[in-house]
């Protein structure tokens, strides 16, 4: 059961890094709503860093939330 989600913005490499310590059953790497629009796409390069560090240690569940190109 998926009580709390924490949405962390991915382009906040201190976020991300401290997400796992915050207790949520789930965390969601947010690339659209709370990132820049100037840091959008530097958040989509650091996915392959982030969701292992942030999967692989406490929730138990890992969203990333997105929007298609346009």
């Amino acid at each position: 059961m998926i009580r709390s989600m924490l949405y962390v913005p991915a382009s906040s490499e201190r976020f991300v890094s401290k997400a796992h310590e915050r207790g949520a059953d789930a965390v969601v790497l947010d690339l659209e709503d709370s990132v820049a629009p100037n840091e959008k796409e530097k958040a989509r390069a650091g996915l392959g860093e982030a969701v292992p560090s942030v999967g692989a240690t406490a929730p138990k569940f890992l969203c990333v939330s997105t929007r298609p190109k346009t």
